[in-house]
């Protein structure tokens, strides 16, 4: 069994260069979150960790970052065996959110295709697990992974049309909280796949991703997706008394926070020390998995829960073990807990190497081909298509072109199989594209062009996620298992049979639906979807 072990890692953030920086100021309870007003021409002022005017927000810093990481770790980029993860929730937008992932490895001289990682907010902690299982699977011997985030007036809008947005600094699990503050990073770590680790290593262990098929823009609120998270990674065999601390989401919104407390106290883990970062560096979205798990390997090292910053009186109704200055720990393992739009959660248990708890076995058994079903333009609008399955589902005309997409696919796909409406545990949404939601992100641009005629959507701007058509699909047919969303360069079928085998390794997927689904207008689009089932 290969063990996964951290060889370098790096954070540039308005708080510092390289991850030591940021870690000290963190410490000494700096924060970069501050009030702008007229920034990127938006009409509302909002808080948010900005990084300054002379910093280029593209990929040359996606590179310096993962340099630093690679430096450290000693691994030549160009190298047959390596291979690059990125994850972000929305890149680039005036690009294809491929693009920048390709550029920085075409920089580097590196032969495989980079792999792009869309969840919401949970895609930096998805991009390690996919890592790890790429790692196990022989598929390669290092992979970097990069998280970025960059604001824009998109993004900013997006969340303010939310009313997500905390006017001050945010509180995370505070009383008084009111909502979350934005902010830019890039981290990058390196990871590696060995026979055996030593205590002086650190150790990715276990990852869990998990949908809780309840709305595409708010938590279950029985915290059903980050519980079975937990689960998941508590099924390492770690106990609770041996975990330093959950780094949590701890976004500051008042239902996440609630929903966080819930899951934590349902998997038993309520006495665990809590603590979450956004009131450093506010909510870095694509990189937000990476920088808190980095952060939290140095506490660790350190002997360090680290403090919340902005909570003072406990505002959820769970007793969660949470305070505002860091505590002392001997303990030398912890979790990471991330949640999103589109029902997605997903946890990450690290650990110092030398220890016995277990992780994922590669899958090596076999996957047959139960059905199949196809979607094309040429067919005529979705809107006829959707008519003719003879089946209503009033939501189908809330939905983006994307998600329409989607939906049509998967409901033919099932109608050849006897499908039943139940919930299920152990299937999963696995689906591939190369446009993302290019189209939703050009509706709700007309609706932020124009001053005069400003009026960004919530609507439309939670369309604009790649993974919220998995998250459609998984609400409609009540699928509580890994929903995970990829944007590639091109389509490449055995690719994208590599990446569903290695999702098999989660032993509570038995079965995914899986897919490529390109959606460029109304009027161009294709999908192709097959269920694949575990053979027993």
């Amino acid at each position: 069994m290969k063990r996964i072990r951290v060889t370098g890692d790096s954070i540039i953030s308005p708080l510092g260069t390289g991850s030591e920086e940021n870690f000290l100021a963190v410490l000494g309870g700096k924060t970069a979150l501050s009030r702008h007003e007229g920034t990127f021409g938006l009409p509302e002022p909002f808080f948010a960790s900005l990084f300054g005017e002379e910093v280029s927000r593209d990929e040359s810093l996606l590179v310096r970052c993962a340099s630093d990481a690679m430096e450290r770790a000693g691994i030549d980029p160009s190298a047959a065996d390596v291979m690059f993860f990125f994850s972000s929730v929305k890149g680039d937008v005036d690009r294809l959110l491929y693009e920048p992932a390709e550029n920085v490895r075409k920089h580097f001289g590196n032969p495989n295709p980079a792999v792009t990682v869309s969840n919401a907010c949970t895609s930096g902690v998805c991009a390690l697990v996919q890592a790890m299982r790429a790692l196990r699977a022989g598929k390669c011997s290092k992979a970097v992974v990069v998280g970025y985030e960059f604001l824009s007036k998109f993004i900013i809008s997006g969340f303010q049309s939310f009313k997500a947005l905390s006017p001050e600094a945010c509180r995370p699990f505070d009383r008084d909280r009111v909502g979350l503050n934005l902010g830019e990073a890039v981290a990058a770590m390196v990871l590696e796949a060995v026979d055996a680790t030593t205590e002086n290593d650190w150790e990715l262990v276990r990852g869990a991703i998990r949908n809780d098929a309840n709305h595409i823009s708010g938590p279950s609120r029985t915290g059903e997706g980050s519980y079975n998270c937990l689960r998941g990674v508590l099924s390492s065999g770690i106990a609770p008394e041996e975990i330093a601390f959950l780094n949590v989401h701890g976004t500051a919104t008042p239902y996440n926070d609630e929903m966080e407390s819930i899951a934590i106290d349902r998997a038993g883990l309520i006495g665990v020390p809590v603590n979450a970062l956004k009131g450093y560096f506010g909510h870095t979205m694509g990189a937000a998995g990476i920088l808190e798990t980095i952060l939290s390997m140095r506490a660790v090292d350190k002997g360090l829960v680290l403090g919340v910053r902005g909570f003072e009186n406990l505002g959820v109704s769970r007793p969660v073990n949470i305070s505002s200055a860091k505590r002392e720990t001997g303990k030398k393992a912890f979790v990471k807990l991330l949640s999103g739009f589109g029902g997605i959660n997903a946890a990450l248990l690290c650990a110092k190497g030398g220890n016995s708890y277990l992780p994922e076995d590669p899958f090596e058994g076999s996957l047959e081909l139960e059905a199949e079903a196809r979607v094309d333009s040429s067919e005529g609008p979705l809107g006829d298509l959707y008519r003719a399955l003879g089946d209503p589902y009033p939501k189908f005309f809330k939905m983006d072109p994307l998600s329409k997409l989607g939906y049509i696919a998967v409901e033919r796909l099932l109608s050849k199989t006897g499908r039943s409406f139940e919930l299920r545990e152990d299937r999963a949404v696995i689906l591939f594209s190369t446009k993302g939601c290019v189209c939703d992100d050009n509706n709700y641009k007309k609706t932020i062009e124009d001053s005069s005629e400003y009026f960004p959507s919530p609507a439309l701007f939670v369309y604009t996620l790649p993974n919220i058509v998995g998250g459609e699909i998984s609400i409609r047919n009540l699928y509580k298992g890994e929903t995970s969303a990829y944007v590639v360069p091109e389509r490449d079928e055995d690719m994208i049979m590599e990446t569903v085998r290695e999702a098999f390794s989660d032993p509570e997927t038995a079965s995914a639906i899986v897919g490529w689904v390109e959606c460029a207008s109304e009027t161009d689009f294709t999908a192709q979807v097959k269920l694949i089932k575990r053979k027993f």
